[in-house]
């Protein structure tokens, strides 16, 4: 699946899933109390809740196809893996954990180093399973009226709105132009390699700068005058719901609290 293809189904999904009918208030509110909860938590415990609790809401509740989600985590997973690798093994101060003799070379892993990256890792995991949680079951469109609502200011709004959309043209351009490298054999050796990719990024460049232009006039042709206007029926939110995700994010702060001195290692 191309990265295009990749961010039409995301934009599918937020229409389409078993949760596209409730109110954006209500996840909006449950994605962000949970990536809060496990950014700020100082041990495993409530970033692991977290992860589960909003991988179970996306498979069963909302619906979204389990391969589809893995591939979702897989990149950004790995990439945070090898991060926290990277700071169990070099990072920390206190405790020695073990010593390491690698050709000649010799360090020391301490035993903080591993429980910070042990820590890191799942309270990444918690905010990226909380965040897809929000892409996979909420329209841009709807989390947008939400911040216009908030009396966030309308250029801000709107320009989320704008970037929001260029991306998937950028995707769009990118794709069909290294396609088309591909079928001419461009990408065949090192040296056409470095040349397809450079001039894959400056006509990029230039070509986004054209449909750029291009969308305006269309815009305009069609009156735009400043003001991007959506429709506003906009479900309202559910008091009891709100009231049971608050009671889960104190439940879930109280167990961070808790569970604050448990060694990892």
């Amino acid at each position: 699946m191309s990265h295009f293809n990749l961010s039409a189904e995301i934009d599918r999904y937020a229409y389409t899933n078993a949760l596209s009918k409730n109110s954006p208030v209500t996840k909006l509110f449950f994605a962000l109390s949970l990536l809060l909860i496990s950014v700020l938590s100082p041990s495993p415990v409530v970033p692991i809740t977290v992860f589960l609790t909003t991988t179970v809401m996306i498979l069963l509740c909302a619906k979204i196809p389990w391969r589809f989600y893995l591939r979702l985590l897989w990149y950004p997973t790995v990439i945070v893996a090898l991060t926290c690798v990277i700071i169990a093994l070099f990072f920390g101060y206190l405790e020695p954990l073990t010593e390491v003799n690698l050709l000649g070379l010799r360090w020391t892993i301490f035993r903080d180093g591993v429980a910070t990256g042990f820590t890191t890792f799942f309270r990444v995991a918690g905010a990226l399973s909380s965040q897809f949680f929000l892409v996979l079951t909420t329209p841009m469109t709807s989390i947008l009226l939400i911040l216009r609502k908030a009396r966030v200011p309308k250029i801000i709004v709107e320009m989320s709105l704008l970037i929001y959309r260029y991306i998937f043209v950028f995707i769009e351009v990118m794709e069909t132009m290294h396609i088309a490298q591909e079928l001419r054999l461009g990408y065949s050796g090192l040296l056409k390699k470095l040349r397809s990719l450079s001039m894959l990024i400056g006509n990029l460049f230039i070509r986004t700068l054209d449909q750029g232009e291009r969308t305006f006039t269309a815009m305009s042709a069609r009156g735009y005058d400043g003001n991007i206007r959506v429709l506003e029926d906009v479900p309202k939110p559910n008091n009891a719901a709100l009231a049971g995700i608050m009671f889960f994010a104190v439940a879930l702060a109280i167990v961070a609290y808790l569970t604050v001195n448990i060694r990892i290692v």
